[in-house]
């Protein structure tokens, strides 16, 4: 048991560097998510990242540990029984859950799929950080940046390529009933800029939505806001 605790201490400068680069990759892809409030945010992506590499690290360990301990099922003649890549494949296979489940939060929207694949990304990151390559994975983690930040706005402009259309609704001036309607547009990348809204009368407000729609973009946003109980309102196509 000594023996193994030297050999700990020995290694713990190695172990506290990756895990603070872990911790570094983590944060700046958690914050790019926090700042756009995506449903995996700061703590889940530094857990994700830190908790990959530990796992590395361990699968690491396995076969040097396993040499030297009496367990002739798993070691014999020097031939290794012990698969270190087996508890990365399950971290991989894994990490599916957790994006599969940013995606239901999200209703299946597309947003949910970009947030499930950075989720996706900072498992690789620490699994790559975690079997020794901390500055591969900082340069992955600056290039998943880069495309989360710079492709933003090409996006926007691809999407504005698109049939602009306008819609104007008519909803209760209710609570409840505005969160829904705000949390629609939101789910289908409806800008605050694109919306205009006045209140018409004591109970009512009018809204007004101008966007660019392409594909069945406009399908999909006309029925979710058709499930919005007393909203009710017409659309117009600019080609």
């Amino acid at each position: 048991m000594e023996m193994y605790w030297i050999d700990f201490e020995a290694l713990m400068p190695t172990y506290a560097i990756r895990i603070g680069t872990a911790l570094l990759c983590g944060f700046l892809l958690g914050l790019e998510r926090e700042h756009k409030n995506k449903p995996a945010g700061l703590r889940t992506i530094v857990l994700i990242t830190v908790g990959s590499t530990v796992f590395m690290i361990v699968s690491e360990s396995m076969p040097s540990l396993m040499s030297r301990m009496s367990f002739p099922l798993l070691w014999s003649e020097g031939i290794t029984r012990v698969d270190p890549g087996r508890i990365a494949a399950q971290v991989v296979s894994g990490i599916g859950f957790l994006g599969a489940g940013s995606i239901i939060q999200a209703r299946g929207a597309v947003h949910g799929l970009t947030t499930a694949a950075v989720i996706w990304v900072a498992a690789a990151i620490g699994l790559c950080i975690g079997i020794g390559y901390p500055l591969f994975a900082f340069a992955l983690t600056l290039v998943v940046l880069v495309t989360l930040v710079v492709m933003e706005p090409l996006r926007n402009w691809v999407t504005r390529r698109g049939a602009k259309e306008t819609i104007e609704l008519l909803a209760p001036n209710d609570s409840l009933v505005m969160q829904r309607l705000l949390h629609a547009l939101y789910e289908h990348d409806i800008q605050k800029k694109d919306v205009e809204s006045h209140v018409d009368g004591k109970d009512l407000i009018r809204l007004r939505i101008v966007y660019y729609a392409r594909g069945d973009a406009a399908y999909r946003l006309l029925n979710a806001l058709s499930m919005i109980e007393g909203v009710r309102g017409t659309r117009h196509v600019e080609t």
